[in-house]
């Protein structure tokens, strides 16, 4: 991935991300040291106090992340909802139904978690090369989210003992559900047209047919222990921000997102298996039609007669918390001054000391674009050429 630079501003904000970054890479490994001390020696005498200990941990590695987007960028993340719903969240745990279809939508559905205070226990279920990622990887799997193969008889197992461990966390919960199991590209779409007319779904016009078996093992697990389902439908107002990728956060681009919000009580999903599928099925349909209005006229509907909305949709924002930039001032007072100094002394000892700088540089800018090469639609999964949506 490569940033295009396009004026001073942007060139200055590169290298400001360049510093961020770094301060994140070095701070990223030394928690993830730290957590995996607490995996190992904690865990097994106290879940309970690990957990504890881990959110703040790893709020400490999203936050850093999350600052791109809040303070960084100036991005906002307009949630639509009624009040009573708008008050409930944050209190309770709960599975974020989201669709998939942007770059960033993930990084936007922690600006959500963080507006509810729940960033340090947002949990997901993802990729199991996801794993092996250094610092975002490795912090997914402290705070146990769900590594998946996409092989249904490897993932029941895997799903089973992380709901199960994820329903007895002591704080509340925000579990995100990408049920597409992959994000929107056109060649996927096309797939997944073709996939509801050989299946006899009407076919999806923004979205992909979802995934249904993690989703039905989800709401059977969950029954009694997870109170509610948050069906969240996000957009990007792109006329009135950035194009909804990591360049442009980066880059110091504000992203304008919306999000709209429904609470669904667990208790009202269908017991039977297939009918929890048919209900994904039409919750979906419902989002397709819920971003055709958007994209038609430039908003939500402020009123959806029959769904679950406790009176009129409005828009809700809470201001910028100050945690997401305390923890960049914080870490980067820790880790920046050494490097700095170090960063000093080989560029004032000589050539082959400045070519060892410069080197060192040089792989820092590459992981960095490497990890936000992570988030391109190209590398996600492919649609429609593996078992998955047959046997769904």
């Amino acid at each position: 991935m490569t940033v295009p630079v396009t004026n001073i501003k942007e060139a200055i904000s590169f290298a400001g991300f360049v510093v961020i970054g770094l301060n994140f890479l070095i701070c990223g490994i030394l928690i993830n040291f730290f957590q995996l001390l607490l995996w190992v020696g904690l865990k097994p005498m106290s879940s309970t106090l690990y957990h504890k200990i881990n959110y703040y941990l790893t709020y400490a590695v999203w936050g850093q992340m999350e600052f791109l987007a809040e303070w960084w960028s100036s991005s906002t993340c307009i949630v639509y909802t009624d009040d009573k719903t708008w008050a409930k969240m944050g209190s309770e745990h709960a599975i974020l139904l989201l669709n998939h279809s942007y770059e960033v939508d993930w990084l936007f559905s922690w600006f959500l978690c963080e507006h509810v205070r729940m960033l340090g226990s947002a949990k997901a279920f993802v990729k199991k090369s996801f794993k092996k990622v250094p610092i975002i990887g490795w912090t997914a799997f402290f705070s146990e989210s769900a590594f998946l193969e996409r092989s249904w008889e490897k993932d029941k197992s895997i799903l089973e003992n992380q709901i199960v461990n994820m329903s007895n966390c002591p704080d509340p919960v925000m579990l995100h559900v990408f049920a597409e199991g992959t994000r929107y590209t056109p060649e996927k779409h096309a797939a997944s047209v073709e996939f509801a007319q050989k299946s006899g779904f009407p076919p999806l016009k923004h979205l992909l047919v979802p995934r249904t078996k993690g989703f039905v093992l989800s709401v059977e697990k969950l029954r009694g222990k997870f109170p509610a389902i948050y069906c969240a439908t996000m957009v990007f107002d792109t006329k009135e921000g950035a194009a909804p990728v990591f360049k442009s956060l980066v880059l110091g681009r504000p992203i304008a997102a919306e999000i709209l919000v429904e609470r669904i009580p667990l208790e009202d999903i269908p017991e039977d298996s297939e009918k929890i599928a048919n209900w994904l099925h039409e919750n979906y349909h419902h989002k397709d039609k819920m971003i055709d209005i958007f994209k038609t006229e430039g908003k939500f509907p402020t009123s959806i007669p029959g769904h679950h909305f406790e009176g009129p949709i409005r828009s809700h924002y809470r201001p910028r918390r100050l945690w997401t930039l305390l923890t960049i001032a914080i870490t980067s007072f820790i880790t920046l001054p050494t490097v700095c100094r170090a960063f000093y002394s080989l560029f004032c000892s000589g050539i082959v000391n400045v070519m060892i700088g410069v080197v060192l540089l040089g792989l820092v800018i590459f992981a960095l674009l490497k990890l936000m090469d992570l988030s391109s639609a190209s590398k996600g999964s492919e649609y429609g050429h593996s078992p998955r949506a047959k046997a769904d």
